[in-house]
């Protein structure tokens, strides 16, 4: 399927549309009568797709990348609340979530360059550059900057969040009133299913091929994102190089974690979170999954299973 191409799929008393955005596969399954609703979701993501990628060198986000060091960028609203809500989380998270991570992200190119491992000298170069705190946004003058010659940002650790709470605030507005939205992981629902059950929502088993799960999680009006090493890794000499990079050490972040999954009520909060809880582990992720109000689950490399008080039991039990 190509960034042009859609599906639709009937289930029960439900219509679902499937379409490429954000580099993954995209679903929405909503009532019936929501048809004409989904293409205006899929319209909307387009939208957000363009608006924010990194990768669009006419976006906003693109030219405050190209003009690090030398001026502030103009930014409407819109990209200048995704930048403060990024940026929140950066501070909250102590750096372990940055949306400056984009030159480590790039050196690496996980899933494009093969088994690459970059040298410790290239690497240590980028501390300097992934540094959420270089980020300079002037509400005032409505404009966002960068202060040092080199650093990027990349919005990709929300923005299929933001889309999913886009596309649900906007299904819920035209009186839609049972969905399930799922944006390459990120969950996102709108009341019960219409046999008046909860949404059930597998959660992956990190060490299994997609579509093998470890339990499910009952959702209604919640939102689920998973974070793991079984997105986007290679292998070399036996070590397991996954693509949730620590911005801190600007490697795979090496946190005895093979998964996070976070349950909340926006999906842009559970995606800056999950990533955050990765790299922070299970310990000090814990802590902040209680200080921000979410649930999680935690899959340690020794398969071990961990939650926090409130999570929707699961199988206590090793992967």
């Amino acid at each position: 399927m190509n960034a042009c191409e859609r599906k639709y799929k009937r289930i029960g008393d439900s219509m679902q549309i499937s379409f490429q955005a954000f580099g993954t596969y995209n679903q929405i399954m909503a009532e019936v009568d929501c048809l004409p609703l989904l293409e205006e979701c899929r319209s909307l993501c387009e939208a957000i797709e363009a608006k924010f990628s990194a990768f669009q060198p006419t976006s906003a986000i693109a030219e405050i990348s190209a003009q690090a060091g030398i001026r502030p960028v103009a930014i409407d609203e819109e990209t200048f609340f995704m930048l403060k809500r990024a940026q929140d989380f950066s501070n909250l998270s102590k750096g372990a979530f940055d949306i400056t991570i984009r030159p480590a992200t790039a050196l690496w190119g996980i899933g494009k360059k093969g088994d690459y491992v970059p040298d410790s000298q290239d690497l240590e170069q980028l501390n300097e550059l992934v540094d959420y705190k270089g980020l300079v946004l002037d509400q005032k003058n409505g404009t966002a900057m960068l202060q040092k010659a080199g650093q990027q940002i990349d919005l990709g650790g929300i923005a299929k969040g933001y889309a999913a709470d886009k596309a649900r605030d906007h299904l819920v507005q035209k009186g839609c009133s049972s969905a399930l939205i799922n944006f390459g992981g990120n969950i996102a629902t709108i009341g019960e299913k219409q046999n008046g059950e909860s949404w059930q929502v597998g959660v992956q088993n990190p060490l299994a091929k997609r579509g093998e799960f470890i339990g499910t999680v009952s959702l209604t009006d919640q939102t689920m994102v998973t974070s793991g090493v079984n997105e986007r890794f290679f292998i070399r000499d036996g070590k397991r190089y996954h693509h949730i990079l620590d911005p801190r050490t600007c490697r795979p972040a090496d946190s005895s974690l093979l998964s996070v999954t976070v349950v909340g009520n926006r999906s842009i909060d559970m995606d800056a979170l999950s990533t955050a809880l990765f790299v922070l582990g299970p310990d000090e992720g814990s802590k902040l999954a209680i200080q921000t109000g979410c649930h999680a689950l935690f899959i340690l490399t020794n398969r071990e299973i961990f939650a926090t008080e409130g999570f929707t039991k699961m199988p206590k039990r090793k992967v």
